[in-house]
């Protein structure tokens, strides 16, 4: 299976922040105390990162004299924030609260990068960084510096080079396992590093945006589990974003389990007339969430055109949903698999966010499937096509 958003295992290559602990006393505000080694003059940002739209606000600027920059202000609740220093875009992040916070950075041995091919900027993220003052911060770079994390991170960032120098796709494909298999391990440890955290501190803010990071590199985790997780923060935890955010994700998975009614939308077909889901009631519709850039979405295609022919005079539909931005590349894929059934495409609003119907239906990754019944209430919710095969053999045959 594809996923949409990145690759949920190279994610764990993120900067590891190193830090001296010290326990913060409390007060109303924060302060932000920082020098960076390398950088004499210019400007550093505060800023935030919201998931929501997929924006970066910026909270304050200050003017960096002799390479010392102090920030102030005040936090409804301890957050993780970006510093970025200019000229040279030199960052970091740090997990702000209501604390006296004091930041020791080097440019030396900073990793570069350049995303102006893709629209975006060039820079380099920090790795010589020392925080003292941040409790959450202490927290967060623990997990981050575990051994076991620490393990994990090297074996990837080891495989993760022998991907890229691999040339034969066959092998690379074989390669991708290896992933999936360590993906899995290291899914089992953070899952028992959190449980085991929240038993001893179950109000931490940090606690809860680590929680918060892997449910976004593990959305298909059992609905159950995440419910069960997040029963256990309490306090201060609670009224963080990430935990907020968390209960929203829970509450939209929430409405697509089976037995509710499917969320209604219109789209457009390929001749630009426009299609509703509620005016297929009385027939079974599969909803097929895929695109043209999808390989296990098109090399699913055959099955399905099997599926379709045994069941299509039994009441049956499907309904295919595109997540392509460029109507061309879905006219081209649909003239080359020559699909017999009703295709629209989905519709992206919003720049850089997710399509709109995929959103309403939490594809965080494609193919995906939704079996609807005749009243329109959903069946079967799943990334799996052999559960629809089963489903649909159980209802028609």
């Amino acid at each position: 299976m594809k996923n949409k958003l990145n690759n949920r295992y190279l994610i764990l290559g993120i900067t590891v922040l190193m830090n001296a602990s010290c326990t913060p006393s409390r007060q109303k505000n924060f302060s932000i105390k920082g020098t960076i080694k390398g950088i004499d003059s210019g400007m550093v940002f505060l800023r935030k990162f919201n998931e929501a739209d997929r924006t970066t606000k910026t909270l304050d600027s200050v003017v960096v004299h002799r390479g010392h920059f102090e920030f102030t202000g005040k936090l409804e609740s301890p957050e993780m924030l970006t510093l970025i220093a200019r000229p040279g875009n030199w960052g970091t992040s740090i997990f702000v609260e209501n604390s006296e916070v004091v930041l020791d950075a080097d440019t030396a041995g900073a990793e570069h990068y350049d995303y102006t091919p893709y629209g975006g900027d060039k820079g380099a993220s920090l790795k010589k960084v020392k925080i003292f003052g941040s409790g959450n911060q202490d927290i967060y770079d623990n997990f981050e510096n575990d051994p076991e994390q620490l393990h994990f991170k090297k074996v990837f960032a080891e495989m993760n080079k022998q991907y890229e120098a691999e040339k034969n796709p066959e092998l690379k494909e074989k390669m991708r396992s290896k992933f999936d298999s360590l993906g899995k391990l290291s899914n089992a440890w953070q899952i028992k590093w959190i449980n085991a955290f929240l038993q001893k501190d179950s109000e931490s803010s940090a606690g809860a945006y680590i929680f918060y990071n892997y449910y976004r590199s593990n959305t298909s985790m059992p609905l159950t589990e995440m419910d069960a997780l997040l029963r256990k923060f309490t306090g201060d935890a609670k009224k963080t974003v990430y935990y907020t955010n968390l209960i929203k994700e829970a509450n939209l998975r929430r409405a697509l389990l089976p037995g509710k009614l499917a969320p209604d939308f219109t789209l457009l077909k390929r001749d630009s007339t426009s299609f509703t889901l509620s005016s297929t009631r009385g027939k079974y519709i599969m909803l097929d969430f895929w695109a043209s850039w999808c390989k296990p979405c098109r090399a699913a295609i055959p099955h399905w055109k099997e599926v379709y022919a045994k069941y299509k005079d039994k009441g049956f539909e499907i309904i295919s949903v595109s997540d392509d931005s460029r109507k061309a590349d879905w006219i081209k894929a649909m003239d080359q698999e020559k699909m017999p059934w009703t295709q629209v495409v989905d519709e992206f609003p919003v720049k850089n966010m997710p399509a709109r119907v995929g959103t309403l239906y939490q594809t965080h990754f494609i193919p995906f499937y939704v079996l609807l019944d005749k009243e329109g209430k959903i069946l079967v919710y799943s990334g799996n096509e052999k559960d629809i095969d089963v489903k649909l053999k159980d209802l028609l045959m």
